[in-house]
């Protein structure tokens, strides 16, 4: 199935997200904060704190990071830009993955060692609290319950307010859920990769009250010039964009498109889209990024 043709909508009876999200029902991803590949600093620190600043004026729903971005630059940066603010977004975290001094990535779900990173972020993000702490991504070598139940350990502790996962299947959820309450899962959705379990897994989530985080939603950019995206877009005369992060938005009011970004341009971009095909354009501000704006 296309999800460029057709789109499965969840249960209308089902439960309130357990999320409740702001006026726009976009987020943030702050992979691209740090430098290329979330690696290292940023290549310019100002534009970085520009996105954030930006991502709050305009009423984004959630900021996501992970200590790993950079590792530490992505979390730093929005914790200085955040406590400027009177008012911000949802910031949700995640914790699990590592980086080595090659750039690799590695899973890393020690609860021993959990509870060292979400203590870290919350340093670097100036918070009491995380919003949502999420595991980055399942360890094979741990059974999933431990790895579970590290964070809601630390939600207890009163460090995080909701635990979330990543990169889980329905299964894992389901499991997930007897060491504690999940309030979001964050997986790889885009328009033109979501399969029935996909659409199980969100049709469950919805269920549930669980909010859905959809990362990389253009498929790191490949979308926005993938032949069937373009005709769609010039069929409707919108920009490839709009339905990109339309046939997520389409999924159901718990589904959050997650789009990372390093700049204010595309998070202008991606502001206007949803905007628009949310039909929020009287109700949600879109202020223009200047470039003396609060650095």
């Amino acid at each position: 199935m296309s999800a460029l043709n057709e789109v499965t909508v969840g249960n209308p009876s089902a439960v309130e997200p357990a999320l409740l999200w702001g006026p726009l029902r976009l987020g943030l991803g702050g992979n691209r904060l740090a430098g290329p590949d979330s690696f290292g600093p940023p290549r310019d620190e100002n534009e970085s704190r520009r996105v954030v600043h930006l991502a709050c004026d305009s009423g984004v729903a959630v900021i996501d990071t992970a200590d790993c971005y950079g590792p530490y630059w992505s979390e730093r940066i929005i914790g200085e830009a955040l406590s400027r603010r009177d008012s911000r977004p949802l910031v949700a975290t995640k914790v699990g993955v590592v980086r080595d001094a090659s750039a690799g990535w590695a899973v890393d779900a020690r609860p021993e060692g959990l509870a060292r990173s979400a203590e870290g972020s919350l340093r670097r993000l100036k918070l009491e609290a995380v919003d949502v702490l999420q595991l980055h991504h399942p360890s094979t070598r741990i059974p999933l319950e431990a790895q579970v139940g590290a964070l809601q350990d630390i939600r207890r502790r009163g460090l995080a307010r909701h635990v979330g996962l990543c990169n889980v299947t329905l299964e894992q959820l389901q499991r997930a859920e007897r060491e504690g309450p999940i309030a979001s899962v964050q997986n790889h959705l885009h328009a033109l990769r979501i399969t029935p379990d996909d659409l199980r897994l969100v049709e469950y989530c919805k269920d549930r009250g669980i909010t859905v985080m959809a990362y990389q939603p253009f498929a790191e950019g490949a979308l926005l010039t993938e032949p069937r995206t373009v005709r769609a877009a010039e069929r409707k005369g919108v920009p490839a964009a709009q339905v990109a992060l339309g046939v997520l938005l389409d999924l159901g009011d718990h589904v959050v498109p997650l789009p990372g970004s390093g700049s204010t341009r595309h998070v202008q971009a991606n502001v206007d889209a949803v905007v628009d095909h949310l039909g929020l354009a009287d109700r949600v501000s879109r202020p223009a990024p200047t470039g003396a704006e609060q650095l």
